[in-house]
C-alpha cells in the first residue's frame, strides 16, 4: 500500500473516529468497489478500485480480524474482500 491517500485513509478511519463512524455505517450500503471509491472520493481520497482491491489483500487475514475492533477501515477491507 503506497498510495499516500490509503494510507491516510488507514489512520483516519481506523479507531474511533468521525470518518471512522461514518465509512463504517456506508459500507453497509455499498454494492460494489465503485461505490467505495466514489464515497471515499467525495471525502478527499483519490484511490481506485485496485488501490482498494491491494489493500485488502495486504490487510490482515479474515480470522485476525474477528477478535480487532470494529472500526470503518476494517468494516471497509472485510467488504473488499467479499467482493
Amino acid at each position: 500500500m503506497t498510495n499516500a491517500h490509503m494510507e491516510r485513509l488507514k489512520a483516519d478511519a481506523t479507531g474511533n473516529t468521525a470518518l471512522s463512524a461514518v465509512l463504517a455505517e456506508a459500507v453497509d450500503g455499498f454494492s460494489s468497489t465503485e461505490d467505495a471509491v466514489r464515497f471515499l472520493a467525495s471525502r478527499g481520497f483519490e484511490v481506485t478500485s485496485a488501490d482498494l482491491a491491494d489493500a485488502a489483500a495486504d490487510d490482515l487475514p479474515p480470522a485476525a480480524q474477528e477478535d480487532a475492533e470494529p472500526d470503518g477501515y476494517g468494516t471497509l477491507m472485510r467488504f473488499l474482500r467479499r467482493h
